[in-house]
């Protein structure tokens, strides 16, 4: 059990021979019922327990296997030669061999008729589970061993490592120390929350290493080990029902136990004194794609499993200490400190996990500025992540709500109905700028996508509750969802209240068309207007990312960091500015947050008359014709200083009614939370 807070800051002890260390573990020792114990000392201040136990039980060892002989042949082999402890018996399990050499071996091995070597048979499907607990339920020993048939031993004490601590009365479960064929570390010891719902801490790494505070070198409790190379008390196995053969068919079958043990008050040991060499998934290789999508879904559906009966446990091991990192095989501090940091016994509620779409503007001010401005003001706790967390980093952040900014995507999906994997999480769905059109040429501009719809619907039905940015969204969302809310965009005053932008710089009239995520069919409608008026104005552009326009702007700017994102705009130092938008479903649904933007700066502006823009706001609305647009642009242009009144107008309104507020900060807040 770790510590989480430092009780200490101090230098490093120095890792010399210390006399009264081991003067004091040989009298614990004694105390504990252990007259016979010896300690090891190989390395300084590290230490290795004899128990000196006089029992010698009856191991079984259960070996699965299927074909692939010359591993099977490696490890039974290894294991005949080269094991000390002799009170064992071996069983192998034969799961179906095919292969002629296969079959031949195992039916000379049978006709030997050995007590101490067997054969059984499981000629059904494979699962791995099933396999051990029918061979268990036929075991003679008072421990098993669950061993992988691409194992070999290299140590001859291996079982008796195994058996020093198997026979301690607290302990369930004892794990060897694995290496790949080239000396490098496979298993020191599992780590929950690690690569998924748990994973091997080290691997890969060199065999030698000290590890984290030298626990690579010494025995110690953990939360789980594998089954590559496993004892168990049978007793303790049978108490808790074996593998589970029904959730755990091939994966996390081994981590499920050892949990189901220590929930039982057992413990869970680690030892780098029973070493082994293990392959690794040499079964997974070599298989057709089928069987690969197969074994796939198979393994996210028991990785799903595991996080439905374990996630509080994998997102907080208590075998390490909650400020280290999940994302390293190594052991490393997490970086990420809002998901470790607790200053206080205490946690302020609600905790309020935010995913943005993206680190644009729409998403800023859909889920940026609102999740900051509620943090800043004491109402929430939690974090803004950019990127999915993984499952267990979710549940160690314990989030009460989490709030996601749609995208029509399947991963997007799955990382949505992920969160109902959090315990009492309320699930918020942000819809904003959806491309629900269909994108059939010559098909009614107003036609939905029945692939888009489909994932919208989905993505709703993950969501306690929606919240959409314009009215059109919301009636949308509202056919498939109860309870749906209507919250426009805002603009942050820290961001957007004081910007500072000049009128009357240029040689030419500046007009502006900007946006931070333009659609290509809007700027291809107004491109017979930029050519009209190429001589009339200078054309200033921002994040025409296909480069309709920028043949033919004065100034073509790249789309800015979303810190910069305000500043830029300002800094256009436009004296008008076009909203072009065809005439569709998006153009229906998005939100008018460029316009609010562009009104910010004082900016005046012609748009589209589309639904997007409609409103009491000082904007001058055009039909998307050629004539229509040239004339009004004109109008403006040959008046600047009548343009410059609106442009004035449109700021006070925006600064007066789309900010985000008190009583915005308030809405929010009341539709973020249940």
């Amino acid at each position: 059990m770790h510590i989480s807070e430092p009780l200490l800051v101090c230098d490093l002890p120095e890792a010399v021979d210390n006399p009264d260390e081991i003067e004091t573990l040989q009298r614990h020792l004694q105390v504990r019922g252990y007259p016979q114990a010896t300690i090891e000392h190989t390395l300084p201040r590290r230490y290795h327990v004899q128990y000196g136990h006089r029992d010698q039980p009856l191991v079984s060892i259960i070996v699965p296997t299927k074909d692939q002989l010359p591993f099977l042949q490696r490890c039974v082999e290894t294991l005949l030669h080269t094991t000390r402890y002799l009170n064992y018996e071996l069983l192998i399990v034969d799961n179906n061999s095919e292969t002629a050499e296969a079959l031949e071996w195992l039916a000379r091995i049978d006709a030997l008729g050995s007590a101490q070597v067997r054969v059984l048979r499981y000629p059904h499907p494979f699962n791995y589970s099933r396999i051990n607990n029918v061979a268990a339920a036929q075991a003679k020993g008072e421990y098993l061993v669950l061993l992988n048939n691409d194992t070999a031993i290299v140590h001859s004490r291996w079982l008796d490592e195994l058996l020093n601590h198997a026979l301690r009365p607290e302990v369930g479960v004892v794990g060897a120390k694995l290496l790949f064929p080239n000396g490098r570390m496979q298993h020191a010891g599992v780590r929950l929350g690690m690569d998924g719902p748990a994973g091997h801490q080290h691997i890969g790494e060199p065999a030698h290493i000290q590890g984290y505070m030298q626990r690579v070198q010494v025995d110690q409790d953990l939360s789980a080990v594998t089954a590559a190379c496993l004892m168990v008390r049978r007793s303790i196995y049978e108490e808790v029902g074996g593998l589970d053969e029904e959730a755990f068919v091939v994966s996390y079958n081994d981590v499920d136990l050892c949990m189901k043990v220590g929930a039982r008050g057992y413990l869970n040991v680690w030892t780098p004194h029973s070493v082994l060499i293990h392959e690794g998934s040499v079964s997974q290789t070599h298989v057709d794609t089928a069987t690969q999508q197969a074994k796939r879904k198979r393994f996210v559906g028991e990785q799903l499993a595991m996080y439905r009966k374990w996630l509080p446990t994998l997102a907080n091991d208590p075998a390490f200490n909650t400020n280290l990192s999940f994302d390293l095989q190594s052991v490393e501090l997490e970086l990420n400190m809002p998901l470790v940091w607790r200053p206080m016994a205490w946690r302020r509620d609600p905790v309020v996990l935010a995913y943005p779409e993206g680190l644009w503007a729409s998403p800023h001010e859909r889920v940026i500025a609102p999740f900051e401005t509620l943090h800043a003001t004491g109402w929430v706790d939690g974090m803004l992540s950019s990127q999915p967390l993984s499952i267990p980093q979710e549940g160690r952040l314990k989030p009460n709500v989490v709030v996601f900014q749609a995208r029509l995507d399947a991963d997007h999906l799955q990382t949505i109905a992920r969160a109902q994997l959090l315990p009492d999480a309320f699930v918020v769905l942000d819809i904003n700028d959806l491309q629900l059109g269909s994108r059939t040429p010559g098909e009614d501009p107003f036609a939905f996508d029945a692939e888009c719809v489909d994932l919208l619907q989905k993505s709703l039905h993950q969501a306690h509750r929606v919240i959409a940015s314009t009215q059109v969204l919301a009636d949308i969302a509202g056919e498939f969802h109860a309870d749906v809310r209507l919250l426009p965009s805002r603009l942050s005053p820290q961001i957007w209240g004081n910007l500072v932008s000049r009128r009357g710089v240029g040689g030419k009239p500046r007009v502006g068309l900007v946006s931070d995520r333009w659609q290509p069919q809007d700027l291809h409608m107004i491109l017979a207007v930029v050519e009209a008026l190429a001589e009339e104005v200078e054309w200033i552009v921002l994040g025409d990312d296909q480069g309709v326009l920028r043949g033919h702007a004065h100034e073509s700017h790249d789309r800015p960091p979303a810190e910069h994102y305000a500043t830029a705009v300002a800094g256009l130092n436009l004296d008008l500015a076009l909203l072009p938008a065809v005439d569709n479903l998006f153009g229906a649904c998005k939100n008018n947050i460029t316009l609010l933007q562009l009104g910010a700066c004082g900016v005046p502006v012609i748009c589209s008359d589309v639904r997007a823009y409609a409103g009491d706001l000082s904007v001058t609305r055009v039909p998307n014709t050629l004539e229509a647009w040239v004339n009004l642009i004109r109008a403006h242009t040959m008046d600047l200083a009548s343009a410059a009144l609106l442009g004035d107008d449109l700021r006070k309104q925006v600064l007066r009614d789309w900010m985000f507020d008190e009583e915005a900060v308030q809405a929010w807040r009341e539709a973020w939370l249940p």
